[in-house]
């Protein structure tokens, strides 16, 4: 009878079968809750909202105010009433209707708050801030101010990865060696780990999130995997670098030749960060491929 042993690799993948199967169960009964709202049509609270809301890809619609927390990505955000908890939207605008009220913060990434007259803010407004009529019209900025303001942002966040990506390889060259070997030999296996990482990240992070108890761990997750992929876009980098040199250089003029493109890409609106995010994203399978392979026993010796 032959008795198979039970590595670390094996524990560690059955672990995040495991993990997956039971976080998967969380974003589906909020789906099914409505807690969760995806595209294309928007999410409309005809009364007051009562429950956190999470909106991707559609806009969101509050006749009434909320009580609970708001978050939209690539979505709009309308308020009418009392907002008495947060409000957050990722790439789009927050549009505060005459005569609302803003009793906690509302922050716009990538978009704007647009405030019209009468409205009560108590709470912080985070984003670029805009003088609003209340006509539907009116509220959509030009495609020139949105073009302008996307350039400046990924010229600014790729000059930010740039420094990152150095103080990386000077801190940690042999990891980021590690991670750069193992993109280049196994891209395919690199790409397939990055989407199952992301897969698995959401289905962990945001029901985590959605709680007060899970919330530090959300943010302990999130900053680790936000760690992952600057490790991983870091030795994408270097790929690339090494690429373009078509030759033997050293690991710093790669990483700083890489980075380069890297950042000069993120100017590109819309195309150049997406491109980017899945770069770091196989980066960062790339990372989970290395470390399952550094974990197989070694084999016997006769």
């Amino acid at each position: 009878m032959i008795r198979r042993h039970v590595t670390p690799k094996r524990l560690f993948i059955a672990g995040w079968i495991a993990a997956l199967a039971l976080s998967a169960t969380l974003p589906v009964s909020a789906l099914f809750h409505g807690v969760i709202h995806v595209g294309p049509g928007p999410a409309v609270a005809r009364g007051t909202l009562t429950k956190p809301l999470i909106a991707i890809g559609s806009d969101v619609e509050l006749m009434h105010g909320t009580n609970a927390v708001v978050i939209d990505i690539l979505g709009n955000v309308r308020l009418h009433g009392t907002a008495a908890d947060d409000i957050v939207s990722v790439g789009g605008g927050i549009y505060l209707t005459p005569n609302s009220r803003v009793d906690r913060d509302a922050v716009s990434i990538i978009g704007g708050i647009y405030r019209a007259p009468g409205v009560t803010a108590d709470g912080r407004l985070g984003g670029a801030l805009h003088r609003w009529d209340g006509r539907p019209a009116s509220v959509h900025p030009t495609l020139g101010g949105l073009v302008d303001m996307n350039v400046r942002l990924g010229l600014a966040a790729g000059l930010a990865l740039l420094l990152v990506g150095i103080c990386l390889t000077v801190v940690f060259p042999w990891q980021i060696v590690l991670i750069a070997t193992t993109l280049r030999g196994n891209a395919v296996k690199s790409a397939a780990a990055g989407v199952t990482n992301l897969v698995i990240f959401v289905f962990l992070v945001v029901p985590l999130g959605m709680s007060l108890a899970g919330l530090p761990f959300a943010i302990l997750l999130t900053g680790a995997a936000f760690l992952g992929w600057l490790f991983g876009l870091t030795a994408s980098a270097v790929v690339l670098g090494r690429l373009m040199a078509r030759g033997t250089v050293s690991l710093f003029w790669a990483t700083s030749a890489g980075l380069v493109v890297i950042a000069c890409s993120m100017a590109i609106p819309f195309v150049g960060p997406l491109a980017i995010s899945a770069t770091g994203l196989a980066g960062t399978g790339a990372l989970a491929v290395a470390l399952l392979s550094r974990s197989r026993p070694a084999a016997p010796t006769v």
